[in-house]
C-alpha cells in the first residue's frame, strides 16, 4: 500500500500533492511498470483523505500518461522512457514542490476509443502534403457563414477592456515620455520577459531566465525568426493531421517540410526516425486539431530523439494551455528537458483574442547567444506602450485572474453545448471527445454522408465547421462503428465523420441556434 506524508505539502492541494507524489516514485522507479496500485477507496481510506482527492490524483497521472485504467482490473503504471543522458539532468520533481494551478474541478477522464492514423499516412510524401486540399478553404460562392466553429477566435465581448484600460493609465501615468518613445532591444523589454519568466515558472513549471525569451508580433512572426536562427538547410516536420497554415508558413520560408503522422500518443517516434526532419513543430499539451495530449512516456522519445543530434529541435507549440478543464495544467514539454533541445512557442491569441498580436519564444540558452549574434539588427515588431501594459498586467495579477475566469466561462460554454448536443435529436448519432484538453472537442457524426457532404450541408445551415480530413487526415482512417443498433437507410454500417468543434468565439445565447442547426443539417431537414 502506498504511504504518504499528506501534511507536509508546501501548500498543494491534497490531490495536487497525492499526484506528485506518485508521479516522482514512477519516474524513480519505486513504483515499478505494470505495478498495480490500490483501488481508489482503498487508498483513500488508508491515507485517511476522501475518495476525491484520489480520483484527482488519478485522472492527472493518466492524463499525462503515467498510470493507465483497465476495466475491471484496476490502475497500473507506465513506465517513462527516460533515458541515461536524460536521467542524469533530469529535473523530477519532488512532491512537495511549489504547486502549479489548482482548477478545482476535476472532469472523469474520456473513455471514448482513441483514434488510429492509418498506415497510408506514413506513406505522405512532403509535396503531396504541401498540396492542401481545398476543403480548407470554403467555396467563394458560398454565404458568409452565421456561426464560427472553425478557429475558436475568442469573442470580443470577454476582452478584459476596464483592466487594460486601466493599466494603459496606469503606464501612462507613471511612464517617462524617455521610456515610453526609447527603441524597443531586439528581444524585447527586459521589464516583460522579467514578467512572463516569473508566470511561466508558476503556470507551466518552466525555469527560464528572462534573457532566454524573445517577443515579437506573433507566431507567424516568431517561426520566421526561429528559421533564420537554426537555418534553412534542414527540414521542418509537422504533425498530420495538424494545422494547414504551418505547412505554408514553412514553405513560404523556403525550407523542406516533412509530415509526420499521428498515433494514439501523438507524433509517431517511428515515423520521424524515418523521415529526413531534423526539426518537429508540436502540439504536444493539446495537439489540433484531434485533441491528443501527449503522455509522459512518448515525451521522452522524443526528446531522445532530439538529443542525438546536435542540430535537432523541438518546437513545442503551446497555443492554448491556459484551458485545460481536468486536472492540472499538463506540464510543459520544456519543463522536462534536460538537453536544451525544446524550443517553447506561444503567444496570448487564445486569452486576449486574436487581434492582440504579441508572442513569445523561449530559446535553449545555448541558441540565445547565437541569436543576439545572427539576428541582433533586426528592430522588436510590438510598442514599447503595449510591452509595458502586458508587464503591467501580468505583474499586478490581473492576467491569471482574467485568464481564470475566461476559463470559467469557457466551461461553462463547453458543458452547455454538450449538454443540448446530449438530448438533442441527433445525440444517437453523435459521440464527443477529448473534451476536456483545450479550446475545442471533436464531434463524431454516424452518417453515410461523406465529410465534405456534412461540411457543406453544415455551412448551408450558417455554421462553419470542418472536419479532421480537411487538416490531412484520410477519412478511412476514422471509419468505425458507432453502435451495433445504428445502420444506414440500407442496412450496412454508417461511418464515423469527425469534426473539429472550435467552441471558444461563440456566446452563450448561441449555444441552442448551433444545435438547432446541427439537427437539420445532420439529418437534412
Amino acid at each position: 500500500m502506498l504511504t504518504y506524508n499528506m501534511t507536509d505539502r508546501a501548500g498543494a492541494s491534497l490531490y495536487e500533492h497525492l499526484y506528485r507524489c506518485i508521479r516522482r516514485d514512477i519516474e524513480t522507479g519505486v513504483i515499478t511498470e505494470d505495478e498495480r496500485l490500490p483501488s481508489k477507496r482503498s487508498l483513500a481510506k488508508h491515507l485517511g483523505v476522501s475518495l476525491i482527492t484520489i480520483e484527482g490524483a488519478y485522472s492527472q497521472l493518466i492524463a499525462e500518461g503515467y498510470l493507465r485504467s483497465e476495466q475491471r482490473r484496476g490502475y497500473f503504471a507506465n513506465r517513462p522512457v527516460i533515458l541515461p543522458q536524460l536521467r542524469a539532468a533530469s529535473r523530477i520533481p519532488a512532491c512537495n514542490e511549489g504547486a502549479l494551478e489548482d482548477t478545482n474541478n476535476v472532469i472523469g477522464q474520456n473513455t471514448l476509443p482513441t483514434n488510429k492514423v492509418t498506415a497510408e499516412a506514413t506513406a505522405l510524401t512532403a509535396a503531396a502534403a504541401i498540396a492542401l486540399p481545398a476543403a480548407t478553404a470554403p467555396p467563394a460562392t458560398t454565404a458568409p457563414p452565421i456561426i464560427d466553429l472553425r478557429t475558436g477566435n475568442t469573442s470580443l465581448e470577454l476582452f478584459p477592456f476596464k483592466l487594460w484600460t486601466r493599466t494603459i493609465r496606469n503606464v501612462l501615468a507613471h511612464e517617462s515620455e524617455r521610456t515610453l518613445l526609447a527603441d524597443v532591444p531586439q528581444a524585447g523589454l527586459l521589464r516583460l520577459r522579467s514578467a512572463l519568466a516569473s508566470y511561466l515558472h508558476g503556470s507551466r513549471g518552466m525555469d527560464v531566465e528572462p534573457e532566454q525569451i524573445i517577443v515579437g508580433a506573433g507566431a507567424q512572426y516568431l517561426y520566421g525568426l526561429l528559421i533564420q536562427l537554426i537555418g534553412r538547410k534542414y527540414t521542418y516536420a509537422i504533425e498530420t493531421p495538424g494545422y494547414p497554415r504551418l505547412a505554408k508558413i514553412y514553405r513560404a520560408n523556403d525550407v523542406d517540410v516533412a509530415f509526420i503522422p499521428l498515433d494514439e500518443q501523438g507524433a509517431c517516434v517511428d515515423a520521424l526516425r524515418k523521415s529526413s526532419a531534423d526539426v518537429v513543430h508540436l502540439m504536444p499539451s493539446h495537439q489540433f486539431p484531434t485533441g491528443l495530449v501527449t503522455p509522459i512516456g512518448r515525451r521522452y522519445e522524443l526528446l531522445a530523439w532530439a538529443s542525438e543530434s546536435d542540430n535537432r529541435y523541438l518546437i513545442e507549440d503551446d497555443y492554448d494551455c491556459e484551458f485545460r478543464f481536468a486536472g492540472m495544467p499538463i506540464p510543459a514539454l520544456q519543463s522536462i528537458d534536460s538537453s536544451e533541445r525544446v524550443i517553447y512557442v506561444n503567444t496570448f491569441t487564445k486569452s486576449l483574442g486574436a487581434t492582440f498580436r504579441v508572442g513569445y519564444l523561449v530559446l535553449p540558452r545555448h541558441l540565445v547567444k547565437r541569436f543576439s549574434e545572427q539576428l541582433s539588427f533586426y528592430s522588436n515588431t510590438v510598442s514599447a506602450l503595449d510591452q509595458l501594459v502586458l508587464a503591467l498586467f501580468i505583474e499586478n495579477g490581473d492576467y491569471e485572474r482574467h485568464v481564470s475566469r475566461l476559463r470559467n466561462k469557457q466551461r461553462t460554454l463547453r458543458d452547455e453545448l454538450i449538454s443540448a448536443l446530449k438530448v438533442s435529436a441527433i445525440a444517437e448519432s453523435i459521440l464527443i471527445e477529448r473534451e476536456d484538453a483545450g479550446l475545442h472537442f471533436i464531434l463524431g457524426i454516424e452518417s453515410q454522408r461523406s465529410d465534405e457532404e456534412l461540411k457543406e450541408a453544415f455551412l448551408r445551415e450558417g455554421l462553419d465547421i470542418y472536419p479532421l480530413s480537411c487538416y490531412e487526415l484520410p477519412t478511412k482512417g476514422y471509419s468505425e462503428r458507432l453502435s451495433d443498433r445504428n445502420h444506414s437507410a440500407e442496412g450496412g454500417p454508417n461511418e464515423i465523420h469527425r469534426f473539429a468543434i472550435c467552441y471558444g468565439g461563440i456566446a452563450k445565447e448561441e449555444v441552442k441556434p448551433v444545435v438547432c442547426a446541427m439537427e437539420r443539417a445532420i439529418y437534412n431537414i
